[in-house]
């Protein structure tokens, strides 16, 4: 389970790492790790109980670098596993540092940057001034500052160009160094983690935003479309209504005054019921066109989106209103302005 904090900033970052990459650390490891253990066993003889330990110790270490594929899941328990390892057996705090560098790239806590730095110095330390003290022929560091072409390969005695005193600091200067690239290499990681976290959270709340902002639009859109419908399909559909009930009560009018009406008094209703039908039909015929209209801006989106955007020709005039206004009138509607 992650571990949460208050804290906008993730304890547990996200880092990936490449599969050759963990095959590089794994190899580098253990080839260190032998190489110290091959050095400190020559100063013991090989019918000596060390040296048999120090067999196992070479066994182990063509499979101790192993331990750094556990750094993703399990970042503390392997740093952990390699401090011990390497203070019990005599390997190098190259594997040590490299599960250090892969907790302080997996783990924002102070708390655990601060004793992971501390535990991690203190196993590198121990181990370089370990091989430091060791004798001339079982020592790396002795080796490094020997002359060249002496030694008992060469059948000589080794000789130093430097005295103990001088290749321990060296050793706790080295030791120093490594620490702080670890340290800095996995602050890194973990830095530029954060980094793409922040940027795919960025993109995400971008995208959300302008998701958010097509549905306002789409929504807006609805609205224009369903007021547009409103302000021509209401209009003309009342009209409609209008004139038919003037038509009705004219129709309702000549059927009570047939018996009293002559032949031209009848044919001027007539005339004038012809005339209502006919204004119905066109009205009606209108209304249908302006339904097709609003179905074509169901279907095309884009185009009723420029279609109902504000405009000149669009916009309310005195010649707009007085026609609306005698429009109402006509059907019949007594309207005071």
């Amino acid at each position: 389970m992650s571990e949460t904090t208050n804290s906008p900033t993730p304890i547990e970052v996200p880092v990936r790492t490449r599969g050759w990459q963990s095959m590089v650390m794994v190899v580098c490891a253990g080839f260190m790790c032998l190489a110290q253990t091959a050095f400190a066993a020559q100063r013991f003889g090989q019918d000596s109980a060390v040296y048999v330990w120090m067999v196992f110790c070479m066994l182990v270490a063509f499979a101790i670098g192993f331990l750094l594929l556990a750094r993703s899941r399990y970042p503390r328990a392997t740093f952990v596993a390699a401090c011990v390892v390497v203070l019990v057996f005599p390997y190098d705090p190259i594997l040590a540092l490299m599960a250090l560098t892969a907790l302080l790239a997996r783990r924002n806590d102070m708390k655990t940057t601060v004793r992971a730095i501390v535990a991690g110095g203190f196993v590198t330390l121990a181990a370089q001034v370990r091989d430091a003290l060791r004798p001339p022929e079982a020592s790396i560091w002795h080796m490094v500052f020997a002359k060249p072409d002496t030694g008992s390969q060469y059948g000589t005695d080794l000789i130093m160009l430097a005295d103990d005193r001088t290749i321990v600091i060296t050793a706790i200067v080295a030791a120093l160094l490594e620490l702080a690239i670890a340290t800095l290499a996995g602050l890194h990681i973990r830095s530029r983690a954060l980094a793409s976290l922040a940027t795919a959270k960025a993109d995400a709340a971008d995208a959300q935003v302008a998701q958010l902002k097509t549905t306002i639009d789409s929504q807006q859109l609805a609205d224009a479309i369903a007021a547009e419908a409103h302000d021509t399909l209401a209009h003309s559909l009342s009209l409609l209504a209008l004139n038919a009930s003037a038509l009705q009560a004219e129709s309702k009018k000549l059927a009570a005054e047939a018996g009293s009406l002559d032949a031209g008094q009848l044919a001027g209703q007539a005339s004038r019921i012809a005339d209502k039908t006919e204004e119905i039909r066109k009205q009606a015929a209108g209304a249908l066109d302006e339904a097709h209209s609003v179905i074509d801006m169901l279907r095309h989106p884009e185009q009723a989106k420029a279609q109902l955007a504000p405009s000149d020709e669009t916009s309310l005039t005195r010649e707009s209103l007085d026609a609306l206004l005698g429009d109402a009138r006509a059907a019949g509607m007594r309207l005071n302005t």
